[in-house]
């Protein structure tokens, strides 16, 4: 049974991450798919919504000050760099439902403009003050990978 989120969800709060691993069908693993030490934040509300972003620590700075983008500045960028920041670099935000210990994340906005409105199904497990979630497989490069990010409670 799928539930609302409530008072008692052990969710509820701000998570700092710690770790992003693929898991290959074959049993192999890729630690550090977002680079040794990946930056972000997941953030779970009592009402229902949630956020999260996350990066690579290791980005490369732009090649020009870029104040905002929707300046001029980032529009005269080459399109390596431009994909190159894109491609390091993942958020979303919307609502969020649990049933037992999955998690389901409802995007109403997202960094890949494809991924608006549909739902995002992640098993969770709660270890002390971290949590991890885990994807359902998904083929990444003709394999089936699992990605599992570590998150820690700030």
């Amino acid at each position: 049974m799928t539930t609302p989120p409530s008072e008692n969800n052990p969710l509820i709060g701000m998570w700092k991450l710690i770790s992003a691993t693929a898991i290959h069908a074959n049993g192999t693993a890729t630690p550090d798919v977002y680079g040794t030490y990946p930056v972000g934040y997941i953030t779970y509300t009592s009402d229902g919504h949630m956020m999260v972003m996350f990066a690579r620590s290791d980005r490369s700075p732009l090649s020009q000050e870029v104040l905002s983008p929707l300046s001029p500045q980032m529009q005269s960028l080459p399109v390596e760099e431009l994909a190159q920041a894109f491609t390091t670099f993942n958020a979303y935000a919307g609502t969020y439902t649990l049933s037992g210990n999955t998690v389901t994340h409802q995007l109403e906005i997202a960094s890949i403009p494809n991924r608006v409105g549909t739902a995002l199904v992640r098993m969770f497990t709660l270890n002390e003050s971290q949590v991890t979630l885990r994807t359902s497989p998904v083929l990444t490069g003709g394999v089936e990978t699992v990605f599992e990010l570590v998150w820690e409670r700030i």
